[in-house]
């Protein structure tokens, strides 16, 4: 057992080696000579230890994506040689991978027109309905968010709780971003009076490989690492949670038979015991201004138009509202989460950062405002203090208030 050990790692230090390398510039040729035997004998884990550690260093986002890029052509043979799971025996996965094949199909009827638009023999006529409907096939794709979201939302914090060497997911989360954008902008470009040929075929070329090199981690390299790691009835919880978000290019799975409710995460270091609804039925909550039930509380926290989320002193996500239409997505698998996986790359330092300056009492409200499609949206923290003053969490408030915005005039109450 123990030359097993030293063996897988010595292997796993030669492809970080080979990984550092790669990323510090050296001569591929020398390092895939010198590191040809690891490279042969890459295994799933490998790569999820490599970027791990890579994460964990503090080695910049973009130069890790550069050298991960590179070093998994290189493993690529290796890799998929390997026997994967049967993911049919697992109802979360085998929705997910049956997406990534519909995903392909759609994919590759793309590409034809791709072909159309850089033949030199086509018309502008025939062009523009080409350039059309690869417009119209990209804004399909945008339909494969949900897989996404399902992977950030409820997938990656059970991966979190089960997986020590946790730290790729935030790394493949930053690859979504790419595909959102690439697909954003190649729809503005086709819209747009003028289109930049080279441009335009930058960007397809980058969503094609990038989502195409999704599909492959997740069933290469993710997927077969956490497959016996995580139980059954996390698994089943994942699938439940999938209903909510729905399923991308798929019909809708056979809802499976529901399990127990699961316990939410206790917070940090706490021993309190943990009452449920049915519990508190028929006992009234004394909120200093009144007296009301758990149902009516709930109630009233689920019916204000915005979106709430709750963040204690220890940084974990302790409470979500859930009004009718949420402005971003959130799933039971957040709770006990750190906030700073629940966000992506690109904005976590800004949230970190936020709270810090909370902690330190610095500052006590945030907000900021952004343009979702149609929608104006308003998000804004608030630190929350005990009346000593002691810093108890931070408070997330969302709402769409593009119809506030456009108010005029007055409306009385009996108009």
């Amino acid at each position: 057992m123990s030359e097993f050990i030293n063996n897988t790692e010595k292997r796993i230090n030669d492809l970080y080696a080979f990984t550092k390398g790669i990323i510090s510039k050296e001569k591929g040729s020398l390092l895939v000579k010198k590191h040809q035997k690891a490279i042969d004998n890459v295994k799933a884990f490998d790569v999820v230890t490599i970027v791990d550690r890579l994460m964990e260093e503090g080695v910049e986002l973009p130069d890790i994506k550069t050298g991960i890029n590179k070093t998994l052509n290189m493993f690529y043979s290796a890799l998929i040689a390997k026997a994967i799971p049967d993911y049919n025996t697992v109802p979360f996965l085998k929705s997910m991978a049956d997406e990534n094949a519909e995903l392909n199909h759609r994919l590759i009827a793309l590409r034809p027109f791709i072909k159309e638009i850089n033949s030199k023999y086509i018309g502008e006529t025939e062009k523009n309905l080409a350039l059309k409907s690869i417009r119209n096939k990209v804004n399909e794709l945008t339909e494969f968010e949900v897989h996404y979201i399902k992977k950030e939302n409820i997938f990656f914090p059970y991966v979190e709780k089960h997986l020590k060497e946790y730290r790729c997911l935030p790394l493949m989360w930053s690859y979504h971003d790419d595909i959102r954008g690439f697909a954003k902008e190649i729809v503005a470009m086709i819209d747009s009076s003028e289109i930049d040929m080279k441009r335009l075929n930058r960007l397809l070329g980058d969503l094609f490989f990038t989502m195409y090199a999704i599909r492959f981690r997740e069933e290469y390299i993710l997927f077969p690492v956490v497959f016996d790691l995580i139980p059954k009835t996390d698994w089943t919880e994942m699938m439940e949670q999938s209903f909510e978000e729905g399923f991308a290019f798929i019909d809708t799975p056979e809802k499976i038979k529901k399990q127990s409710a699961s316990t939410p995460a206790k917070p940090s270091g706490s021993s309190k015991k943990i009452f449920g609804k049915a519990e508190l039925s028929g006992a009234l909550l004394d909120f200093e201004t009144g007296l009301v039930n758990i149902e009516q509380a709930i109630m009233m926290l689920n019916h204000l138009p915005v979106d709430m989320t709750l963040v204690d002193e220890n940084d974990e996500v302790r409470y979500f509202s859930t009004p009718g239409h949420r402005i971003f997505p959130r799933s039971k698998a957040i709770i006990g989460r750190k906030v700073e996986n629940c966000h992506p790359p690109s904005s976590v330092h800004i949230v970190t950062e936020l709270l810090d300056e909370f902690k330190a009492g610095n500052k006590d409200k945030e907000s900021f405002w952004i343009q979702m499609g149609k929608k104006f949206i308003l998000i804004q923290y608030f630190a929350l203090r005990d009346e000593k003053g002691v810093y108890k969490g931070t408070l997330e408030v969302s709402q769409d208030v593009s119809e506030i915005r456009s108010l005029t005039g007055e409306k009385r109450l009996m108009d």
